[in-house]
């Protein structure tokens, strides 16, 4: 029998899950952690319609009629949460105990677990330790470390793992009408950094301007620096008025950019972080030697760190100039 067939990637969380659902031995409750968009409510909604569904040949199947409720959020039996505060873990806690009205059992689906405070956390372990007969939790995090070691003892955890490139490229052009240069998705998909959910969000055409712009932005800023070129004074006085977000981000970026820089001098074939390219992260790589490229990577981690501790913007971008000369 097929299960969770269309769920991309994460073949460890298939195979355990899917497994545990098959033999009716499944846990009353699980961790999923992962980033933003790596697809732990699919895997929850996925679970929740397969045990429930009826179907012999392939869970869920997605046509009976509480699979399609499930997997369109219209059963009251699977309810998500956002239990982020004491009160509302009291209502689950209430919720729990009432007896389901369409499925065999009732799937409380908590979103952004990890942001739960200790008290509502707490609140929530008894329910945890002894939950009534036919109740099954989720809870989805980006850190299961982030919540509580009762908490984690008394869930099974699934972490998900990042799609490559070409699972997620495949996905969007089976599943949407994007129509944008292929280019022009490959830069959209490789900023994700495997997450689908990101890349989807990034097919807007608003957004993926933006984005592109923004990746535009960071490969002028990197070579700037390396070069020392005419213009680079310019650039970091017109940064010296950016909020200090925008400019740590900016530097974050540049890192990953370095990065690729850098793997691509010692393997010809190292995978890429930022280039799309291995043809032009090798071009342009070739203009630098290595000790270069680590030196500006120093110092901007040196920044980075300084403005963690709300150092000047123009005093922070300024010793990074310094340290390129």
């Amino acid at each position: 029998m097929e299960i969770f067939k269309d769920l991309i990637g994460n073949e460890d969380i298939k195979k355990t899950l899917g497994s545990a659902i098959l033999k009716g031995e499944f846990s009353h409750a699980y961790i999923i952690e992962g980033p933003y968009g790596s697809g732990k409510h699919t895997i929850a909604r996925l679970a929740s319609a397969a045990i429930m569904c009826q179907n012999t040949d392939t869970l869920p199947c997605k046509k009976c009629n509480l699979c399609q409720k499930i997997l369109n959020d219209n059963c009251t039996d699977v309810r998500f949460y956002n239990a982020f505060k004491i009160d509302e873990v009291r209502k689950i806690k209430e919720a729990i105990y009432e007896s389901a009205t369409e499925c065999d059992y009732q799937v409380f689906v908590l979103n952004d677990a990890h942001k739960m405070n200790p008290q509502a956390q707490n609140a929530l372990l008894l329910s945890l330790e002894e939950p009534p007969k036919n109740v099954i939790f989720f809870l989805l995090c980006q850190d299961a470390n982030m919540l509580l070691e009762t908490i984690r003892s008394r869930a099974q955890i699934l972490r998900t793992k990042p799609l490559t490139k070409e699972q997620i490229i495949s996905y969007i052009k089976r599943n949407t009408d994007y129509s944008a240069p292929d280019s022009t998705l490959e830069e959209i998909v490789i900023s994700s950094y495997g997450s689908l959910g990101y890349a989807l969000d990034m097919l807007n055409p608003e957004k993926s301007q933006a984005l592109l712009d923004s990746r535009a932005s960071t490969e002028k800023f990197v070579i700037s620096m390396l070069n020392l070129d005419t213009g680079v004074g310019n650039l970091l006085s017109s940064m010296f008025s950016w909020q200090r977000e925008r400019v740590k981000e900016l530097l974050s970026s540049s890192l990953v950019v370095l990065r690729d820089l850098a793997v691509i001098k010692k393997s010809k074939n190292a995978p890429l972080c930022f280039y799309t390219s291995q043809e032009q992260a090798k071009e342009i790589a070739s203009k630098y030697s290595l000790k270069k490229i680590l030196d500006l990577i120093d110092a901007i981690n040196e920044g980075l760190y300084n403005l963690g501790f709300n150092a000047s913007i123009a005093g922070t971008l300024t010793s990074i100039l310094a340290s390129c000369n």
